[in-house]
């Protein structure tokens, strides 16, 4: 979708669409070269592609790419070859329902930005990056609507195609038109070749409406072949790497801090310790000779709370490095704090992205009703979030401080009710496919009567609710147009929020919000102790916090141990129960980390469990392949 954000400075007006039809014009034939030495041509050159479109659909070994929805993205993929790109090799990919391939989890949503940008998505092939759809207003499959990818037998050529694909519309049935493109990798010469089969129907909004070109990981680099104008049918447009580069580029960056998306957490006061752990990365060409990388947590006025510098070790091109700092902040003060990392390599190519900032919340765990909250309360009187034709919603993912805890009650801040339309509070299980929402737990309707403009509206939960392990979500889901929730943009923000364009209860409809870098919006949920099981936070038992949760090769367990115990146990098993890993240790310090080598496990879903006396923790843990 536009999926308009009502009420917000962010809206963007709609006009005549057929305005646009005169930009399909293709005048320029080649372009480029950029910073680093890409070109492309078009088929309209005499020295650029002939159209020759490949149909992979019924190709043997092709996937279809399942779960597109509205401004979601899937993946990864494997390309099945290193496809160099830039200075660097890819060997995955994720597709994006708005007609791109990305490298990264960040997703793009209109409006759609001018290539390069360093701001906002990076490393991706913007093919026909358009507000694009899979599914209708109902969250339905559209027919026809497909995208596949195929590796070649010879695995030096990957396609994916996007097949009969509408734009977004205000309009019942909320889609307009059909677009048939892909995009042909090949490691034969490093080129990418995007084809254009049929470009049928306009989109209802005439600003930052598409863009297609190639940009580089850090957003500095890239080269747009057009912003706003739709390619033609039967059209093709191949990007050329440099036959040789003299441009060297020395760059370190952050990847997360945590968490792959450095998503915010809720900690116990007088809880254990957080592990400051963070991934940075060579994304240069250039290998790296040893580098200092410095880790703090800060309050809210800036107060160093704990700090530590590690020296990374010496990186190659490419390589991803795993640092856990020796010293750990321990939450004594209820507040909000910020995990910060940076990377300090002299001469550092791309200071934008040297650093990440993760939202803690310290939370005095010992009272009757605890709010988990990643806003401080305060609008941002911009309007609130609502989309355009009062369907979808939004929603936050929350990790509780402690397991288990009842959900007692959720809320809401509503900015605006022009229409005096009602909404819907719903709690959701992470038991779909990578820990999204799936199960509705619960749903309370607000009725248009009772809703609070302008405050929290607050409500009980219909029966308790008992979280055990992982992480729930929350989400607020539109009655009608008109309505909107409020928006939170003072830092830090959480990167735990999602947009939905659907049904709460189809895991496609939710996609990370595209403004969730920038601002939270205004969802709350109150829990409670309970008295069963263990207290993940309590020095009475023992804490375990698992990361990086994805993982692929190690995954690191921090502990808290009882004074009168020492001995602790762990196992892996899969999701029909079977043992993957076990093993046992006795005479343990207090507290401390256990590796684990996840390395040979598939990709997956799989629950790990520590044992230390009568106390057992399960948590859900993602493999990534």
């Amino acid at each position: 979708m536009n999926k308009t954000i009502t009420g917000n400075i962010k809206k963007l007006t709609c006009l005549i669409a057929g305005s646009m039809l005169a930009l399909n014009v293709q005048a320029q034939t080649t372009g480029g070269p950029d910073t680093y030495g890409y070109i492309w041509r078009d088929s309209n050159d005499p020295n650029g592609p002939a159209f020759n479109w490949v149909d992979i659909a019924n190709a043997p070994g092709a996937v279809q790419v399942t779960g597109l929805a509205d401004d979601n993205i899937r993946g990864p993929f494997t390309i099945g070859f290193p496809f160099h790109y830039y200075w660097y090799d890819l060997t995955t990919f994720r597709v994006g329902s708005n007609g791109y391939i990305g490298f990264s989890t960040t997703p793009v949503a209109h409006p759609f930005p001018i290539i390069p940008t360093p701001t906002g998505i990076q490393n991706y092939m913007g093919i026909m990056t358009s507000d694009l759809t899979f599914t209708d207003a109902t969250g339905g499959a559209i027919s026809g609507a497909e995208c596949w990818y195929w590796t070649n037998p010879a695995n030096d050529t990957l396609i994916v195609s996007y097949i009969e694909v509408p734009f977004w519309d205000p309009v019942a049935p909320n889609y307009i038109g059909s677009n048939s493109f892909q995009v042909i990798l090949s490691n034969v010469d490093s080129s990418i070749t995007y084809q254009y089969l049929t470009q049928n129907g306009v989109y209802n909004n005439p600003t930052d409406f598409c863009t297609i070109g190639i940009e580089n990981n850090s957003g500095n680099i890239g080269l747009m072949h057009t912003h706003d104008i739709l390619p033609p049918s039967i059209y093709a447009i191949k990007y050329y790497p440099p036959a040789a580069t003299s441009f060297q580029v020395n760059d370190a960056s952050t990847v997360y801090n945590n968490n792959e998306e450095t998503g915010g957490l809720f900690l116990s006061k007088d809880g254990a310790p957080f592990v400051m752990n963070t991934q940075i990365r060579n994304t240069g060409n250039q290998t790296l000779a040893p580098f200092n990388v410095l880790g703090r947590v800060l309050n809210s006025t800036n107060q160093v709370q704990a700090t530590s510098t590690v020296v990374s070790g010496s990186l190659v091109p490419g390589a991803v490095e795993d640092i856990i700092f020796p010293v750990q902040f321990t939450p004594t003060t209820a507040g909000t704090f910020r995990f910060v990392n940076d990377t300090q390599l002299p001469g550092d190519a791309t200071p934008s992205n040297n650093q990440k900032t993760m939202e803690i919340q310290v939370l005095d765990t010992t009272v009757a009703s605890i709010k988990l909250s990643f806003d401080n309360g305060t609008d941002a009187g911009l309007g609130g979030l609502g989309w355009q034709g009062g369907g979808g919603g939004a929603g936050i993912q929350f990790i509780p401080p402690f397991y288990p805890c009842n959900i007692t009650q959720v809320s809401a801040f509503i900015a605006a009710n022009a229409n005096l339309a009602g909404f819907a509070l719903m709690i959701l299980d992470d038991d779909g496919p990578g820990g999204t929402p799936l199960t509705v737990l619960d749903s309370i309707w607000v009725d248009p009567a009772a809703v609070l403009v302008g405050a929290w509206n607050t409500v009980a939960v219909t029966n308790t609710l008992t979280i055990n392990a992982g992480s729930f979500y929350v989400a607020w889901m539109m009655g009608a147009d008109g309505i909107s929730v409020g928006q939170n943009q003072l830092a830090p923000i959480s990167n735990r929020t999602y947009e939905i364009l659907g049904q709460a209860s189809n895991p496609n409809a939710w996609a990370a919000y595209r403004y969730r870098e920038i601002e939270d919006v205004m969802i709350n949920v109150f829990i409670a102790n309970t008295t069963i099981g263990i207290d993940e936070n309590s020095t009475a038992s023992f804490f375990g916090n698992f990361y990086p949760n994805p993982a692929a090769d190690f995954v690191n367990i921090d502990y808290y141990l009882s004074e009168n115990t020492t001995a602790i146990s762990w196992s892996v098993t899969d999701l029909n129960g079977k043992l993957i890993l076990n093993g046992e240790k006795d005479n343990m310090d207090a507290k401390g980390t256990i590796q684990l080598n996840v390395s040979d496990l598939s990709g997956g879903l799989y629950i790990c469990s520590l044992k230390s006396g009568s106390s057992v923790l399960n948590k859900k843990l993602t493999i990534l392949k």
